[in-house]
C-alpha cells in the first residue's frame, strides 16, 4: 500500500542583501506557484536600495519579513529559521527561482509518496550559459564529501533539523557544508531527485569569492571528519586550490 502524508506546510526562505531587482524576480518566481501551502519570508540585510519597497509591494505574497544590519547570510538564515512555522524549508536566494510552477506542488507529492519521511530532499539545477539556454548540473547522490555535491537552494530540509543544528556562523561561506554534514553524522536520510529545482543565480557570494570558500570547506572537513577520509578530503581541496591559482596565473599571462 502506498504510504502517504498529508500536504505539507513549506517555508520558503529569501535572504537578501542590496539587490532590488534580483529580489522581486525571486518573489515573483514564490508568487507564481500553483501550490498553496507556502509560507515565504524575507531577510533583508537593512539594504538601502529599495529592496523593502519591493517587498512592501507583495503583502499576499511575502508572509514575514524583516530588515536589519546583520553579520553574514548565515546569521540572516538563522533568523529565518527561528521566523519559520512550515516542515519543510527551502532557501532561495535573491536572484534564484524555481524552473517553473509546479515545482512546489511535485516536491509536496514526493514527500507525500516516500515510505519513509527524510530529512532533506534536493535536486538538480539549471544554470544559465553566456549563448544562451541553459545547462542542467546534477547533483550527486547522497555521500560525505569536501564539497557541496548539490546546490543548497535546491535542497527542501525539515525544520527541526534546521533548529537543532542552526547554521554556524563563524563560517562565512561555507557553513551549509558543515550543517549537511552535521546531518549525516546524526544518520539522518537524504533523498536524490532526478529532475531540476532552481534556476541558479551564479553571481552569488560563494561564486565569486571561490577560493575563500574552498579554505573554509578545509576548515570545515578539519571540524567534522576524521581518518583516512579527512587526508583524502584535505588532498582534493588543497589540489583544487593549486590548480585554479595555476589557471588564473596562465590566464593573466
Amino acid at each position: 500500500m502506498e504510504h502517504t502524508v498529508e500536504y505539507p506546510l513549506i517555508t520558503v526562505i529569501t535572504v537578501v542583501l542590496e539587490a532590488k531587482a534580483d529580489l522581486e524576480k525571486t518573489i515573483r518566481s514564490v508568487a507564481e506557484q500553483d501550490y498553496d501551502k507556502i509560507e515565504y519570508l524575507v531577510i533583508d540585510g537593512g539594504s538601502t536600495d529599495g529592496s523593502v519597497d519591493v517587498i512592501q509591494q507583495y503583502p499576499s505574497i511575502v508572509s514575514k519579513w524583516l530588515s536589519e544590519k546583520d553579520d553574514g547570510i548565515y546569521t540572516a538564515m538563522n533568523k529565518g529559521v527561528k521566523m519559520a512555522s512550515g516542515e519543510w524549508v527551502c532557501f532561495l536566494n535573491a536572484g534564484d527561482v524555481f524552473v517553473n510552477r509546479l515545482i512546489i506542488s511535485k516536491i509536496a507529492n514526493k514527500v507525500r509518496q516516500l515510505p519513509a519521511q527524510p530529512a532533506v530532499i534536493y535536486g538538480n539545477i539549471l544554470v544559465r550559459k553566456s549563448t544562451g539556454g541553459f545547462v542542467e548540473r546534477i547533483a550527486k547522490p547522497p555521500c560525505n564529501s569536501h564539497r557541496m555535491y548539490f546546490c543548497h537552494q535546491s535542497a527542501f530540509v525539515k525544520l527541526d533539523l534546521l533548529c537543532r543544528f542552526p547554521f554556524d556562523e563563524k563560517y562565512r561561506l561555507s557553513a551549509d557544508l558543515k550543517f549537511f554534514k552535521q546531518c549525516r553524522k546524526d544518520n539522518r536520510e537524504f533523498v536524490k531527485l532526478d529532475f531540476p529545482v532552481i534556476i541558479y543565480d551564479i553571481s552569488g557570494l560563494s561564486n565569486t569569492n571561490r577560493e575563500r570558500g574552498l579554505r573554509e570547506n578545509i576548515s570545515v572537513v578539519k571540524e567534522m571528519d576524521n581518518g583516512l577520509e579527512k587526508y583524502k578530503f584535505f588532498l582534493r581541496l588543497y589540489f583544487v586550490i593549486y590548480w585554479r591559482r595555476l589557471l588564473l596565473k596562465h590566464k593573466s599571462k
